[in-house]
């Protein structure tokens, strides 16, 4: 076997809108979505900079199915500058960018090949040499929750095989689970490499053969997506044998930073404890634009100052103002309160009487799934109402976690003031 080397990618996204950044602060939105663009030359400046003799993109594309004519151009644009180095590329499309989406009449280069609602097999050559045989298949339709793996036909001819689908490998919980399947449905394909997509976090499957990656999305667009995002670098040996590595290729960086209140004694010892953490994730980001969200956390007096009207808010503008001329870009995008007052829970639940009964059915409502639901339905009795139509969302289960331990606090704070 000859061996060479190719880049995997997936979730590009290309194009998203960020409407909820757009409402409250518009340079942020724009910078975001430049960020998409940005990341996606970064791609293709990768296989050309690794020598890679082919791309592969698992899927989504572009953000939505009526994609804009700006991003359909970029895409074919960027797909023919590695056609001008001789390299190939193999795209299928998601959920996100499904076949019956709106699609303007650009033409592709010929070097990309975009695949079907069926799954077919296709050549990538060096120098005119087949090296290896990739299988893909688009969604036709944004829901797709039939096993599109299981319509994978085995390879034949002794090329090295590639399988690029967009799925949701053992049903993880953060994704929809479109087009399902598990491991070792797609170890038994005779498949030797699959490259996923749908998962935004990078994470190898399964690391012999067959290896079965997904090498997250490519630009980080919300604070659970902090961290690296890139792509895959994928060496192939003589004997069939698959190195992987990671190369950054984000712009924008997202990062979650936590704060403690613990030992501070007033709000400019807080600033300067925010501005040590936010200078970390600077550091962290490596030279990018940097989006965090601040979590603030311990027990101490300081509780009660970030308990009154607008302190948070007053705290974020304060933090915000700071980084307003400085490059690379820096965006505090939300400060959230989990401090807690200077009380002992612990001796408060402990007591025989009714605050220690409060206080152990608030341990019960955070342990026991029965009492979530219970909790859930209040909730949905009030998100119900007409007045909160569209404006506020069910939380989810680590949300609601947080909500029933806050209340718990916040309880317990009364019942000491009281006493």
């Amino acid at each position: 076997m000859q061996p060479f080397r190719f880049v995997h990618a997936a979730d590009l996204h290309i194009d998203s809108p960020f409407k909820g950044l757009l409402k409250y602060e518009p340079r942020v939105a724009q910078r975001l979505k430049e960020a998409t663009f940005e990341a996606y030359s970064n791609l293709i400046d990768l296989c050309i900079s690794q020598n890679a003799e082919f791309l592969v993109i698992a899927g989504d594309v572009y953000d939505g199915a009526d994609r804009s004519v700006q991003a359909q151009m970029r895409f074919r644009d960027g797909l023919a500058r590695l056609g001008e180095h001789g390299i190939q590329a193999f795209v299928v499309h998601g959920n996100h960018d499904p076949l019956d989406g709106r699609l303007s009449r650009i033409r592709m280069p010929e070097s990309a090949h975009v695949f079907g609602a069926k799954p077919e097999w296709m050549i990538a050559a060096a120098n005119g040499t087949a090296i290896a045989q990739i299988q893909g298949v688009s969604y036709p339709t944004r829901e797709v929750h039939d096993n599109l793996a299981l319509r994978f036909e085995p390879p034949s001819g002794g090329l090295f095989a590639i399988g690029l689908l967009h799925c949701n490998v053992g049903g993880i919980a953060e994704h929809d689970d479109y087009a399902p399947c598990t491991v070792q449905e797609l170890a038994g394909t005779g498949i030797d490499y699959w490259a996923l997509g749908h998962v935004h976090t990078r994470q190898t499957l399964k690391a012999s053969a067959p290896v079965i990656a997904y090498p997250g999305n490519l630009q980080g667009r919300q604070p659970n997506e902090s961290g690296a995002r890139g792509a895959l670098v994928v060496d192939v040996d003589e004997s069939g044998r698959v190195a992987t590595r990671f190369e950054p290729l984000d712009v924008v960086r997202w990062d979650s930073l936590t704060v403690s209140i613990d030992g501070l004694s007033d709000l400019d010892a807080l600033l300067e404890a925010a501005h040590a953490e936010i200078e970390v994730g600077r550091a962290d980001a490596g030279g990018r634009d940097l989006v965090c969200r601040i979590a603030l956390i311990g027990r101490g007096p300081l509780h009660r100052d970030l308990s009154a009207e607008n302190a948070i808010d007053d705290l974020s503008e304060e933090l915000r103002g700071n980084y307003v001329a400085v490059t690379p870009f820096i965006w505090v995008e939300r400060i959230s309160d989990r401090t807690a007052p200077q009380v002992d829970i612990e001796a408060l639940t402990e007591r025989d009487d009714f605050v220690g009964a409060v206080m152990k059915r608030g341990i019960t409502a955070l342990e026991e799934s029965s009492t979530k639901e219970k909790v859930r339905e209040s909730l949905s009795t009030v998100l119900g109402q007409r007045r909160f139509s569209g404006v506020l969302d069910m939380p989810g289960n680590p949300e609601l976690t947080e909500i029933v331990d806050a209340a718990r606090w916040e309880l317990a704070e009364l019942f000491e003031r009281e006493e």
